[in-house]
């Protein structure tokens, strides 16, 4: 899908990732491999690899690694016309670094993001109707409302904005707990969720923040009718291993019937993005055709697959090899 009626808003925070190569300890690196991350602008890059307009809604200083990052995301083809750039005093660029391992040794994140352009910003800041007008759908992520006061009423302003606009609203439940805590994530989540309109999750952020629980479809279900969601999207992971995992994912619509996504063994080269490519190829399919879960599905799974065989936040793929990915799978999608 191509032109403004398809184009997927993204609202969020990306940083600079610095990752010591050949899995070394940061303690002891004398290099860093710099890329780009951020949970919405990886949504957004693979909808740009699957041919849907995305525009990235941020806030960057205009300093040389708030262009790097920039230049990161324009390269993955994201619209960066709505990106606010603001003077080096106003704030810096976030910055987090990942420290890759295998078993036994687990990989580790560290922030170093406090006093962000981004989580400074002030509300009020983005002219939201004008952001949304003929847009397919918003994404914004968990992460968002977490990073500051600003970023948080902007979170709210957008959705609101996109509920009055009929706007689509898609929202990843995704905690972190080194951002805020538990209690302060719970009254955010309650306010927001009930806005959304497609609702990414696992089984266990439902339990922690909304007291849902029972087996998929019966999490689906009350997910889908306790907080009033067009669609229920829950992923699936089986398997600890550093470098291999199975993936899985179920969505319910408002008919009420449970949809399985198919199951994945993928070869693990860089886990991180992997759920935000998943968000990114399930839209996609979602604005194609509303009713079509078990295709949005399989678009989320082939670019989530993909997404974990490459280095870096960002899925970079043709929309051809994620078709080819989506045609590869023998175990097909149920529906019961």
């Amino acid at each position: 899908m191509t032109g403004e009626a398809g184009r997927v808003v993204t609202f969020g925070e990306a940083m600079v990732r610095m990752t010591p190569p050949g899995n070394e300890r940061l303690e002891r690196t004398t290099s860093l491999d710099l890329t780009v991350g951020g949970a919405e602008l990886n949504s957004a890059a693979t909808l740009a690899c699957l041919g849907v307009p995305a525009t990235w809604v941020s806030r960057l200083p205009d300093v040389p690694l708030g262009r790097a990052v920039a230049r990161g995301a324009r390269g993955a083809g994201v619209d960066l016309s709505h990106l606010q750039w603001a003077p080096e005093s106003a704030g810096r660029v976030g910055i987090y670094y990942l420290e890759e391992a295998t078993d036994p040794r687990p990989s580790a994140v560290y922030y170093d993001r406090a006093g962000s352009a981004f989580a400074l910003l002030a509300p009020g800041t983005f002219d939201w109707p004008g952001v949304l007008a003929g847009a397919g759908a918003l994404h914004i992520s968990g992460i968002t409302p977490a990073v500051g006061p600003g970023p948080r009423a902007e979170t709210m302003a957008a959705i609101r904005a996109a509920n009055a606009a009929r706007v689509p609203v898609a929202f990843d439940l995704n905690f972190r707990s080194k951002l805020w805590s538990e209690s302060d994530a719970r009254a955010c989540f309650a306010e927001i969720v009930p806005l959304v309109d497609i609702l990414f999750a696992s089984r266990g952020m439902l339990r922690t923040f909304f007291n849902i629980d029972g087996d998929h479809a019966e999490v689906l279900d009350a997910a889908r009718t306790r907080l009033g969601l067009a669609i229920a999207v829950l992923s699936r992971k089986r398997g600890k291993a550093s470098r291999s995992v199975r993936l899985g994912s179920m969505a319910m619509g408002q008919d009420g019937q449970a949809v399985e996504g198919p199951w994945r063994e993928v070869e693990v080269v860089d886990r991180l993005g992997g759920g935000d490519a998943f968000a990114g190829g399930f839209i996609a399919g979602y604005i194609a055709d509303h009713d079509d879960i078990a295709r949005a599905l399989a678009l989320g799974s082939a670019a989530q697959a993909l997404k974990h065989t490459m280095s870096g936040d960002f899925l970079s793929a043709t929309r051809a090899e994620i078709e080819a990915a989506v045609d590869s799978d023998e175990g097909g999608v149920l529906q019961r």
